[in-house]
């Protein structure tokens, strides 16, 4: 079986189409061109998602239907803030900042 990379490239490098089955990414050229070639695959190509997959698909949905921003801790710290009841722990502060420069230098 051979390999065509100029079709691989463009399935790889196609944004607009990013996250859709490959077989909705194909355009008609590249099923004009094997034709041409005389070599056919003798199918659409494919793609099953897993149980996994759809489950995290179905939480990127109900994530995206939550607000950015929980109002109500919002509400909340600044009613603190303003009674001068907020208390600030240093060590949790310091904490994480540690954290997050263990995850920043880790990650280059």
């Amino acid at each position: 079986m051979e390999i065509e990379n100029n079709r691989i490239a463009s399935l790889t490098t196609h944004v607009s189409g990013q996250g859709a089955p490959v077989e909705n990414q194909r355009n008609g050229s590249d099923k004009a061109g094997a034709e041409a070639s005389g070599k056919t695959s003798g199918g659409a190509d494919r793609v099953s998602l897993t149980g996994q997959a759809h489950h995290l698909r179905e939480l990127e949905t109900q994530l995206g239907t939550q607000p950015v921003v929980d109002s109500q801790r919002v509400a909340a710290v600044r009613s603190a803030v303003e009674n001068g009841t907020f208390a600030v722990n240093p060590e949790r502060i310091a904490d994480k900042l540690i954290s997050l420069e263990q995850a920043l230098t880790g990650a280059r």
